[in-house]
């Protein structure tokens, strides 16, 4: 931004009251879910950053703050230590490590304790072997995601990206580091400041360490040019993490966007150097931080030092808030150049080391320098050197004879290939043909045999001894390895360098392809992945469908762990990647200890397990699933002793990704379906009471209006009248009864507690016990049973299916005027579709009534549906009658539908009718002979059918509670 005024610009107050405020309403609303960091920050051991700690604990605690000391680091210093009085303090855990025993913070007494505020000295601190994380400051980030604020002290030179100034100017290298992150997004940074002489005369007074101790550090680290240099890096880095927090409050301008930077991660020692200048590089230009690895198309693996060395350099740059990539090639200079290109890639960042001029060969033509072709290249980009103030470690030297290291395929493919051209060369000399026609066979033969190769040494071997070859067979005089004539050495130079550039290429080119094609596997892995998660259904099989597709992708074992809405992790479940070399077995995999790892996993959302710098022994490496805002799920990956590459664990995290945003759509699927439910069952049951305290005025004014009569008028009632009020009341009465059975019946079917008790049933029975409890009008009606098979027997809950066939005739009862004729029948609708199965039974009810209209047919299964068709006492009717038969009949896996009658069986033209049949599982009775044939007989003897058989429970119905037609 440009300005006329030699005024710097400052920002607006108002608004920076108002950033304040809001960033202060913020941190509000996420301390009741993660507590607060606050650093005592200062330049050196002795400048009072624990004393100031352990003031403002003591203030904390006067103000009403459940204050604990976690771990203060143990002194010599008796100001320090007389202020622990009044605090209550953690017991530490003892460590046993090398014969001794070492003093380490209990994170899991304070998580077990959880106050308010809890004080950790020395945040750079490394934890012994054995504890769950590597780093203190890994034990207070949970803290803090526990929901407890923490106090705690670091000095700048823990500080990783300032790591490299430091050992630069005071030549100490400090082991023990911290990630920016934590400094920079601390709730709150109070900086203890103390003169460098005032420190030095605390030093040689005792006051720090003892004599000994501080003789050694003063003619060391303490000089006073380092604590100056270390006090102004501490005030810079603290004014620094001032002006980010006021650019983060206010918020960036429009369109400065920031210049972001990528740099180049490789095995070199001096690597490290490289990333964290370009961090701090990123972070002066408030623009993102890229680490681009190169995998070579070699087809080589690094050894096993420069794999460790580039695993720890991907590590530092993750931890610097680099994103990772990587890119495939064998020409560094053109791939950094072609991603930034593509990107909005301002600087890039390589190593002195890695800027150095390479030799294609040694002692041959040298290669110009990377970063020379980076600015030629990338155009558009600033190219930055940096010294890495390291000897590189001599990595291209292995990498080189790797390349060369031969194979027997190598020697196979030469042989067979030189064999072949000498032997056909021949053949042509014989024929008489030209010496350039042998030559080109050589060429073509070597050519071919490149396609099989494993590496360069093919080149090196084929190419002299096709020329040793051609010299001695076809060459003037044969068979010596003498040549004369000119032309002769060009031939033969000739001859040399296009089968050696010839095969190379080849060779090379087979390698990218394979390379290419491994990529290409991996990301239609990722492509197939998303299409799969789409198809899949349910909670279940998104999960498995990810484990699948995970091993598709490392070819090792998973265990994934779902985690309930509520948190809760549940049992795990393994998918074997069939590898026979996977030194694993399953129980291994879901022991206690590594559903412990699992569920810190789950409650942290943090990776841990083998890999990581958490619960280090653990036999995988954990990942959380994460949704939106929570983690649903845990996957555990089986790692043999190599690590994950940067592009394979970036498409696993990806993979993830997309498996927890499908568990989360998922669910709240379900959770809209469960409340779309609850408002259907609120719309049923408001219209259950509403129709209830309108249909139930009418029985029960007549029930009261009778029994009224019956009290002031008994004496001049004469008994036929007395009896026919009885029976009115009786009649009403027996329909209120009815009615609140149907509404039970309605009630667990809606809200899913009706438990089906099904077994094989004689249908007959189950018919003629129906008719046994009809309403008294039905006596008005002509009633016929036919059965086909008096054996005919159907799978059911018969206490419920006597309903259905209750409720459908007192339905025909209802809606056919006296003496019409209805028909219940049953028989087999068929066997079933597979051998072995037994088929269907239809079980009909039909009348001769007026029959039901078509338009009305769709409809008279609905809930609180009334047909047109109705007769006097139908404004007793509910429509929950035929409703409730469809869903009884549906839960026993059958169908129910409505016809009219067969012209054939009309009684006459204008009464079409109705029929509805309802279908049942069929059993076969062959097993059941004996038991069926003794229940058919008591049935046609007129005996109860209990006497032979169990009969089904029976339960009454309104008479008219069809409601339906």
């Amino acid at each position: 931004m440009e300005t006329s005024s030699t005024e710097p610009i400052r920002p607006n107050p108002d608004k920076l009251l108002r950033a304040i405020s809001a960033d202060a309403g913020a941190c509000a609303c996420d301390n009741e879910q993660r507590g607060r960091l606050k650093i005592f920050f200062g330049y050196a051991a002795g400048v009072g950053k624990t004393y100031a700690m352990l003031e403002a604990a003591h203030v904390a605690k006067d103000h009403g703050r459940d204050v604990v000391v976690g771990y203060i680091e143990p002194h010599t210093r008796p100001d320090t230590l007389a202020l622990l009085d009044g605090l209550e303090q953690l017991p530490v855990r003892e460590m046993p490590y090398k014969g001794i025993s070492l003093r380490e913070f209990d994170v899991d007494a304070a998580l077990a304790r959880k106050p308010g505020l809890i004080l950790v000295d020395e945040l750079a601190h490394t934890n012994a072997p054995g504890s769950r994380h590597a780093k203190r400051y890994r034990d207070v980030e949970e803290l803090l995601h526990a929901g407890i604020d923490v106090f705690t002290t670091v000095n700048v030179q823990h500080l990783e990206s300032l790591n490299d100034k430091v050992s630069a100017t005071t030549e100490v290298v400090v082991q023990e580091r911290i990630p920016d992150r934590i400094f920079d997004y601390a709730s709150s940074v109070e900086l203890v400041d103390l003169d460098p002489d005032d420190l030095l005369e605390r030093l040689e007074g005792g006051k720090i360490y003892g004599a000994e101790r501080a003789e050694t550090a003063l003619a060391n680290f303490f000089s006073k040019k380092n604590l100056a240099y270390l006090r102004e890096l501490a005030l810079r880095r603290t004014a620094d993490r001032l002006n980010r927090n006021l650019e983060r409050g206010l918020g960036r301008a429009a369109g400065d966007a920031g210049d972001d930077v990528l740099v180049h991660v490789s095995s070199s020692a001096g690597n490290a150097t490289v990333i964290r200048a370009a961090a701090r590089l990123a972070a002066a230009y408030r623009g993102t931080l890229t680490a681009l690895v190169m995998e070579p198309v070699d087809d080589q693996k690094l050894s096993e030092e420069d794999a460790r060395a580039l695993h720890a350099n991907v590590e530092l740059a993750e931890e610097l808030g680099a994103h990772v990539v990587t890119v495939y090639g064998g020409d560094l200079a053109l791939q950094i150049a072609q991603y930034a290109l593509s990107g909005t890639i301002s600087k890039i960042v390589i190593g002195s080391s890695e800027n150095q001029r390479k030799r294609a060969l040694p002692n041959l033509f040298p290669r110009e320098s990377v970063g020379s072709r980076l600015a030629k290249l990338s155009c558009t980009a600033d190219v930055v050197v940096i010294a890495d103030r390291h000897e590189a470690r001599p990595t291209s030297g292995p990498r080189l004879a790797t390349r060369f290291k031969p194979t027997r395929t190598d020697f196979a493919a030469a042989f067979l290939a030189l064999l072949g051209a000498t032997v056909l060369g021949l053949a042509f000399h014989e024929a008489g043909l030209a010496g350039s026609t042998i030559l080109a066979v050589y060429l073509v033969a070597v050519l071919l045999g490149s396609l099989k190769a494993d590496s360069f040494f093919y080149s090196i071997v084929a190419s002299p001894l096709a020329v040793i070859l051609f010299n001695y067979f076809f060459q003037t005089p044969r068979f010596t390895l003498t040549a004369y004539g000119l032309n002769y050495p060009f031939t033969f130079a000739f001859l040399f360098v296009t089968s050696a550039v010839v095969s190379s290429l080849t060779i090379r080119t087979r390698r990218e392809a394979q390379m290419n094609a491994r990529k290409a596997y991996r990301t239609e892995v990722l492509l197939e992945t998303e299409h799969r998660l789409q198809e899949a259904n349910g909670v279940d099989s998104i999960l498995s469908t990810t484990a699948e597709q995970v091993i598709k992708l490392l070819r090792t074992t998973v265990v994934i762990y779902q985690v309930s809405p509520s948190g809760r992790l549940l049992d795990p479940s393994l998918f074997s990647s069939g590898n026979p070399d996977e030194d694993v077995t399953m129980t291994s995999l879901v022991s206690d200890d590594e559903r412990a790892v699992a569920a810190w996993v789950a409650g942290n959302n943090k990776r841990a397990g083998t890999g990581t710098g958490t619960l280090m022994n653990a036999r995988c490496l954990y990942l959380p699933i994460r949704g939106k805002d929570t983690v649903v799920g845990v996957a555990g990956i089986v790692l043999a002793d190599e690590d994950l590459d940067a592009f394979e664990k970036n498409l696993l995290l990806v993979m993830l990704d997309e498996c927890g945003q499908a568990v989360e759509r998922e669910r709240s699927a379900e959770d809209a379906h469960r409340i779309r439910l609850k408002a259907e069952q609120e719309s049923l049951r408001a219209n259950l009471l509403r129709s209830i305290s309108h249909d139930l005025r009418t029985p029960l004014t007549s029930i009261s209006g009778d029994a009224s009569i019956l009290l002031s008028s008994a004496d001049a009632l004469s008994d036929d009248k007395k009896r026919a009020i009885y029976t009115d009341i009786y009649e009403d009465a027996l329909w209120l009864v009815n009615l609140v059975e149907n509404l039970l019946v309605v009630t667990r079917l809606d809200n899913g507690t009706m438990a089906l008790k099904t077994e094989p049933e004689l249908v007959e029975d189950v018919v003629r016990e129906a008719l046994h409890h009809l309403n008294r009008k039905a006596a008005l009606h002509e009633l016929r049973v036919q059965v086909d098979d008096p054996l005919l027997m159907a799978q059911m809950d018969g206490r419920l299916i006597m309903q259905v066939i209750i409720n459908l005739v007192n339905n025909a009862v209802t809606y056919t005027p006296e003496g019409s004729r209805i028909t219940v029948s049953a028989r087999r609708a068929g066997r079933g579709q597979r051998p072995g199965t037994a088929g269907l039974v239809a079980v009909s009810v039909a009348d001769d009534g007026p029959g039901i209209a078509p338009a009305d047919r769709t409809e008279i299964f609905t809930m609180f549906y009334k047909g047109k068709n109705v007769g006097s006492d139908a404004r007793r009717g509910m429509g929950l009658g035929l409703a409730l038969c469809k869903s009884i009949v549906e839960i026993h896996g059958g169908t129910i539908a409505v016809d009219a009658l067969p012209e054939s069986e009309r009684t006459s033209p204008d009464r079409p009718g109705t029929v509805i049949t309802f279908t049942l599982p069929a059993v076969e009775y062959e097993a059941n002979h004996a038991e069926a044939e003794q229940r058919a007989t008591a049935a046609t003897e007129g005996r109860p059918a209990a006497d032979a058989a169990r009969p089904p429970e029976t339960t009454r119905t309104p008479d008219d509670e069809g409601g339906g037609a």
